[in-house]
């Protein structure tokens, strides 16, 4: 009988291993399948992090025995009234240079490598509007949300302020 109980045990060993043999392939392949899933799921892209503004700067708190300081109005500078009594060629001036119209034309309106000459006789004025608004070689136009009609007329008049250039004969360099 020993032996039959034996038997018995072994076949119960065989049994218990055969049980957790399968197990544990089954762990193996769940554990595996778990992996191949988790190696192909991207992470979720984050998006970088918001700069945010410093703080304002706020005035220091006033000392404890300053005496208040007197609410004045400040007188408005003296830009803004000098450019409200300028003429109209000394406001085209600020314009022209606003613009960029001195990258191509030169600091007087006298031309250059990429710009022709514009002053002192400019073309008459309804053409140089047309012009500006629409050109026809390497100029970029400006439309009149860029430069307005009462602009593009102190710009103009800035250019027929320009004075006419000596004659050659006169320039010593130049002379022949």
């Amino acid at each position: 009988m020993m032996t039959g109980h034996r038997g018995t045990e072994a076949q119960r060993k065989i049994g218990y291993l055969g049980v957790s043999v399968s197990l544990w392939l089954v762990a193996v392949i769940v554990v595996s399948a778990m992996v191949t899933i988790a190696a192909q799921t991207r992470p979720t892209p984050q998006a970088p992090p918001r700069r945010t503004a410093p703080p304002p700067r706020t005035a220091p708190p006033p000392k404890r025995d300053a005496p208040e300081p007197a609410e004045t109005k400040a007188p408005p500078p003296p830009q803004a009234k000098a450019a409200a009594d300028a003429a109209p060629s000394d406001q085209g001036a600020a314009l022209y240079k606003k613009n960029g119209c001195y990258e191509c034309h030169v600091n007087d309106a006298q031309g250059g490598p990429q710009g022709p000459r514009l002053g002192p006789n400019p073309i008459p004025f309804p053409r140089f509007v047309a012009y500006v608004r629409n050109p026809a070689g390497d100029m970029p136009p400006f439309t009149a949300k860029v430069i307005s009609d009462d602009d593009l007329s102190k710009i103009y008049a800035f250019l027929q302020s320009r004075p006419v250039p000596p004659p050659v004969k006169d320039i010593p360099l130049l002379a022949p």
